[in-house]
């Protein structure tokens, strides 16, 4: 792993440093985690509550993001991540640029990683380290199907398994960009990584999001105002800086219709079989779907409780 992803990293059972020997990430008292032949390592405490999405969840994943369709979300994600990481990024080598920028963004991005929660494949970390070129990525998901996507996704990447509300394995104010995309939030965990000053991206549908495909497929319905209650939830720790909400609609073929509406939280709960069945039904027009999600920037403000 990335000496500064391990310098990140904290035993799941004690909250000790960890260090990496022999691909072997382990503490001052002894608790040993071995790295997989793939590159990730699995932090769990304990059994995990649920095992997130299946191998073929994250292959429709995979299609979906390769056929362009959540395009503008990326770039709105990226565009957040990055707003201010160009203060340091994009000009560190002209000084008296620099701080021009720093005047006109208003603020530096501080030291730290970038962390995507529930990454998946890692699609999202991906597109924000190739705009980070300093940075390094982690990205966090319960499932080991994504950890082992996820560490191939980007030079600067790597993976580990954790559960988001079972505490994260990182150390106190190690995030400098903490993403969230369409993935669960824990607002006492995310306050606690994200450094003062840092960054947090948070992703979620409007209640539009795929509107074409839920009754044909009985896909989860989006609760309305979700956005709002985000910024509401985690106002006591963030500032809301910036708030993009994409709608476009994007034409997709039948099959990848099927995989719009499976890549997600209906894909635990709608039965492949029948899915098949649907989809070998419809014919081979394509499918006007509205694609609609709004995109927060937070800043952390400037408290960090004691580390735990």
């Amino acid at each position: 792993m990335d000496p500064r992803i391990v310098a990140a990293l904290a035993c799941p059972h004690d909250g000790e440093q960890l260090v990496e020997e022999a691909r072997t990430l382990g503490c001052p008292h002894g608790h040993r985690f071995d790295l997989a032949r793939q590159g990730y390592a699995n932090l769990t405490a304990g059994r995990p509550r649920h095992g997130g999405d299946s191998p073929a969840m994250l292959d429709r994943r995979r299609r979906v993001h390769e056929g362009g369709v959540l395009t503008r979300v990326h770039a709105a994600v990226v565009h957040a991540a990055v707003v201010d990481a160009a203060v340091v990024e994009a000009a560190a080598t002209d000084a008296e640029h620099r701080g021009a920028e720093t005047q006109h963004r208003g603020r530096a991005l501080p030291a730290g990683i970038v962390c995507e929660i529930g990454a998946g494949p890692g699609t999202y970390l991906a597109a924000v380290l190739a705009a980070m070129p300093d940075r390094t990525g982690l990205a966090v998901d319960v499932a080991k199907a994504a950890a082992r996507r996820a560490t191939r996704c980007h030079p600067r990447a790597d993976a580990i398994v954790a559960d988001v509300w079972d505490g994260l394995p990182l150390r106190t104010g190690s995030v400098a960009v903490l993403l969230d995309v369409f993935a669960p939030r824990n607002a006492a965990e995310f306050a606690r990584l994200v450094v003062p000053g840092g960054t947090l991206v948070v992703a979620a549908p409007e209640d539009d999001h795929l509107v074409e495909l839920r009754e044909r497929f009985g896909m989860l319905a989006v609760p309305a105002g979700k956005s709002s209650r985000i910024s509401a939830e985690l106002a006591p720790d963030f500032k809301a800086c910036e708030v993009e909400t994409v709608r476009t609609r994007v034409s997709v073929a039948p099959g990848l219709a099927a995989d719009l509406a499976t890549m997600g939280p209906s894909g635990h709960h709608l039965d492949p079989e029948r899915l098949e069945r649907i989809a070998a039904g419809m014919d081979s027009s394509p499918i006007d779907v509205t694609v609609a999600a709004t995109v927060i920037r937070f800043e952390r403000r400037a408290t960090l409780e004691a580390s735990v």
